[in-house]
């Protein structure tokens, strides 16, 4: 009996390891997209008023 729960344990922690990681690895795809979105949109803002001061830095 305690082996078949150690195995079910570890079987579903394999499954909730290998879950994390695939969604893991979408967000990451999501983050990406929305940092290029960000620094286009602040190039596109550069470029039409070049003499604007620039943002003060958040780190």
């Amino acid at each position: 009996m305690r082996r078949n729960v150690k195995i079910l344990v570890l079987g579903l922690g394999v499954l909730l390891g290998y879950g994390s990681g695939f969604a893991g690895l979408c967000a990451h795809r999501q983050r990406q997209q929305a940092f290029e979105r960000h620094v286009a949109q602040v190039c596109v803002d550069a470029a039409r008023n070049p003499n604007a001061p620039l943002a003060p830095r958040r780190w």
